[in-house]
């Protein structure tokens, strides 16, 4: 994980910006500040009207590899909630807070929210993790978003915070919850119906982020094409991957749109595997909201596992 080190020299003259634009105006819709596009959909989704969104993550940005920038601090100096990943994931979110200097929405304010609290961790090493690990987090794999059952516990991180921050709305944000929920719920049977012919199935993935997905579908991670998470692939791996791949008869790669397929095709051409190429975020590959997001990463799944 690259380090943040940020030091934000021009912090009061941010400040000076906020109150030019008027931070005394009334506003009508509570101001949230998700870390990834991920978690402002499922904020959207239970805030509805009553709730404005910065992101601060782009599509298709890598979460591993950002930097906060000095022009977010604004948006978190003005947030009423802030929704993060957590699980050390997100580390450049403590940089805006920092800068931001407001406690409401930092670690012990009514106005922070880490989805991740609830979450049944996966992968948590059991070992001492050092900087030869890769990018192993200490407390599990973070890409819980990418099963769905997980989503219904984000929207539920998202409206005990949005209920505290406004109170008046908590019945629409109750409601807008519920709907989310049994969105999901429907959705799911689709979801499982679609990938149930091939439980048991292995892939091949790039980055080491599908645990969640892969376990919620009853499938398989045979290897990663990167040697360790967050270290590029090597020829020596990439020979490894396939002679294993080849002795599994093993059919498919799953890369997100964030990687190169130099290595994928490399390995596809060697093995005659299909490469899945799935949205990193939601937003990638014109996807619109978290609906949209999986049901193309289904999609792409089911096409490569066929």
């Amino acid at each position: 994980m690259k380090s943040v080190g940020l030091r934000f020299t021009v912090a009061a003259s941010l400040l000076g910006v906020f109150t030019a634009l008027g931070a005394g105006r009334a506003e009508t819709a509570a101001k949230v500040v998700a870390a990834t596009p991920e978690l402002a959909e499922i904020t959207k989704q239970v805030g509805g009207a009553r709730v404005s969104v910065y992101t601060v993550a782009r599509p298709d940005e890598d979460y591993h590899r950002m930097e906060a920038r000095p022009s977010q601090v604004i948006q978190v100096t003005r947030a009423k909630l802030v929704v993060r990943v957590g699980m050390d994931l997100d580390m450049w979110m403590d940089a805006l807070l920092d800068a931001a200097g407001n406690r409401s929405v930092n670690r012990g304010g009514r106005g922070y929210v880490d989805a991740s609290v609830k979450i049944r961790k996966l992968e948590v090493p059991k070992g001492r993790v050092t900087g030869a690990s890769g990018d192993i987090h200490v407390y599990g794999n973070p890409h819980y978003w990418l099963d769905p059952l997980n989503a219904k516990i984000i929207a539920g991180e998202v409206l005990a915070g949005l209920t505290r921050v406004a109170p008046g709305d908590a019945t629409h944000f109750r409601k807008n919850h519920d709907r989310f929920c049994q969105q999901v719920d429907r959705r799911m049977r689709g979801w499982k119906a679609a990938l149930a012919p091939h439980r048991g199935k292995q892939v091949v993935v790039y980055h080491k982020e599908w645990i969640y997905f892969l376990r919620q579908f009853g499938l398989r991670e045979a290897d990663a094409l990167e040697p360790k998470p967050g270290i590029p692939p090597s020829a020596g791996h990439i020979a490894q991957v396939i002679k294993k791949m080849k002795s599994e008869k093993i059919g498919a790669i799953i890369v997100p749109t964030i990687y190169p397929l130099r290595f994928p095709k490399v390995v596809s051409n060697a093995t005659g595997a299909k490469i899945a190429v799935v949205p990193y975020s939601v937003g990638s590959l014109k996807t619109k909201n978290y609906f949209d997001y999986m049901d193309l990463i289904v999609k792409r799944f089911k096409e490569v596992l066929a």
